[in-house]
C-alpha cells in the first residue's frame, strides 16, 4: 500500500498551497512500483522547508532544506513488507517547477519518483546517471498516461 501524507501548513504563505491530487499519484506510483518490481508499503509524506531542513541536517549533516529524502526500511513487517518513507518539501517543489517551466504535478511525480529509486537502492550520487536516466524515463512514461 502506498500512503501520502500532507502534513505542510504555512500561515504566513501568501497563496495557497497547491491542491495534492492523490488519487492520481497513487494510480501513476502504483504502475510505476510494478514496473519495477516494487513489493511493499511506503509513504511520502509532503511538507515545509523547515522540516525538510531539520530532516537533512539530523540524517545527512547538510544544514539546508531539500526536495525530497528517503528513508529505507526494508522490513517484514506483521502487516507485510515495509519498503520505507519518502519526505517530499512541497514549496521547493512548487519552486523547482517554476524553475523549470513544469506544472507542479509533474515536479511532485519526478520526486516522488526519485524517492522510490532511492527505496529500492538506487544512489545517483554513484551510478554515473543511470538512476536520473530512469527516472525521467519513467516521469515522461507515466506523467499523461491515463490510470
Amino acid at each position: 500500500m502506498i500512503q501520502i501524507i500532507n502534513f505542510f501548513q504555512d500561515s504566513a504563505r501568501k497563496t495557497e498551497p497547491p491542491k495534492i491530487d492523490n488519487a492520481f499519484y497513487l494510480s501513476k506510483l502504483e504502475k510505476i512500483t510494478k514496473e519495477l518490481g516494487v513489493n511493499g508499503d511506503f509513504v511520502i509524506k509532503l511538507g515545509g522547508k523547515e522540516e525538510a531542513r531539520e530532516l537533512n541536517n539530523k540524517y545527512l549533516k547538510r544544514d539546508y532544506p531539500t526536495d525530497v529524502l528517503s528513508f529505507p526500511f526494508n522490513e517484514e513487517l506483521p502487516g507485510g513488507f515495509y519498503l520505507g518513507d519518502i519526505f517530499i518539501c512541497l514549496p521547493i517543489a512548487e519552486e523547482q517547477a517554476e524553475e523549470n517551466k513544469i506544472t507542479v504535478q509533474e515536479e511532485m511525480l519526478r520526486l516522488m519518483i526519485h524517492g522510490i529509486l532511492h527505496l529500492t537502492g538506487r544512489d545517483h550520487e554513484t551510478d554515473k546517471g543511470e538512476m536520473n536516466r530512469l527516472q525521467e524515463r519513467l516521469v515522461k512514461l507515466y506523467l499523461h498516461r491515463d490510470p
